[in-house]
């Protein structure tokens, strides 16, 4: 028996008794340089081993057919780390790596029962292979009709640079390929509330696609779940946002009134208003109230919203109520102008009854109640209002 026949046989001693009794062992960490190596290349193992561990390591190599086809050692130094060069442009190792894909090494030491397992692309071309699979992929529903989707890169690109994604749903039919992307996220709309869907995600390189990824499964929410978070209010915005219009809405109201007022009387009227009155007058909550002189317009003809939010509201409809008072002691207005201004009209805001009274009406009943004017001015007021 030749020294060649002797280390086969050494070999298939091995790989034969850990079928029986694992003989992978006491190794910490094994890693290569590369994740893809052409024909030619040397292959570089490194790794730890335990402190109390002896210092020879043994390395198996299986092609990716699962056929072992080599067997190295090294020794691991003071430091206990180890490194196993493997060089593949020898005569003995070329026909050995002639497979193209993806191989595993496994380092262990002698009579230990674990050891540690690294997976390589080979390519004796040189050319790509498809990559491994995405790796966690998860879903999580967000609404009654959309589950969001992520997940990771492979582990190997398989000698190329991954160009994109393919995710599958099932919706109970069978997987569906539903969407390309080039991100590691997706979120699939248009679906069925209350409905469970798996996915799958499958990664591509310039060699092909690779296997598809773990599966995972979400179910949709409820349609009556959507619904009440959609009528969670979120903080400062909507509310903000009603205001403004109707801040915007009322001087603009205001504006058109007055100049629908200067147009009859022929001449410019200056505008001063004093009013102390709470929005809660309007709206049926607590009152926030506004004092003192403010001035409608300003000299430039534009409008100061600063610090006069709520006050605003009010005065957007008091200022009808008093141009409409101070119009009429001067001129009555004809009814052609009456019609024009019930058109523009400040915007209501409903009541907390779910009532919808005209707001102009509203301060006009505050200032009767404040006694501002009488019963005869109210009256007077309110009828001109009324008609058509």
């Amino acid at each position: 028996m030749n020294k060649r026949e002797l280390s086969l046989l050494l070999c298939l001693s091995l790989v034969a008794s850990s079928t029986l009794i694992p003989a992978y062992a006491e190794v910490n960490t094994l890693k290569t340089n590369a994740a893809f190596y052409k024909g030619g290349s040397k292959l570089y193992f490194s790794g730890t081993i335990q402190n109390n561990d002896p210092s020879s390591v043994t390395l198996l190599i299986f092609n990716p057919n699962n056929d072992f086809i080599l067997l190295s050692s090294g020794i691991a130094d003071a430091d206990h780390t180890f490194e196993i060069i493997v060089d593949t442009s020898t005569s003995d190792n070329q026909h050995k790596f002639s497979v193209k894909g993806i191989y595993n090494a496994t380092a262990f030491i002698a009579n230990k029962t674990s050891g540690k397992t690294v997976s390589f692309v080979f390519s004796p071309d040189g050319s790509p292979i498809v990559p491994s699979s995405p790796i966690g992929l998860t879903a999580s529903p967000r609404s009654s009709n959309e589950i969001d989707l992520s997940w990771s890169s492979p582990t190997n690109n398989g000698g190329s640079s991954i160009s994109g994604y393919i995710i599958e749903r099932n919706d109970g039919n069978g997987f569906v390929a539903v969407q390309n992307t080039q991100t590691t996220t997706y979120q699939d709309t248009g679906l069925a509330p209350s409905k469970q869907y798996s996915y799958r995600a499958s990664a591509i390189n310039s060699a092909g696609t690779s296997n598809p990824s773990n599966v995972v499964y979400a179910t949709t929410l409820s349609a009556q779940t959507q619904t009440t978070q959609s009528n969670t209010p979120t903080s400062g915005t909507t509310n903000d946002q009603s205001i403004d219009k109707i801040i915007q809405h009322r001087i603009e109201a205001a504006k058109k009134l007055k100049e629908l007022i200067d147009q009859q009387n022929g001449r410019h009227l200056s505008t001063a208003l004093q009013e102390n009155i709470g929005v809660g007058d309007s709206i049926g909550k607590p009152s926030v109230e506004s004092s003192g002189m403010a001035s409608l317009f300003t000299s430039s003809g534009e409008y100061d919203f600063k610090n006069v939010l709520y006050p605003l509201i009010a005065l957007g409809g008091v200022g009808i109520v008093v141009t409409i008072l101070y119009a009429k002691k001067r001129n009555p207005l004809r009814a052609d102008n009456l019609s024009a201004i019930k058109q523009i009209e400040s915007p209501y805001i409903p009541s907390s009854d779910g009532s919808e009274d005209d707001y102009a009406l509203m301060i006009l009943r505050n200032r009767l109640a404040k006694s501002e004017i009488t019963v005869q001015e109210y009256r007077s007021i309110k009828d001109a209002l009324d008609e058509p």
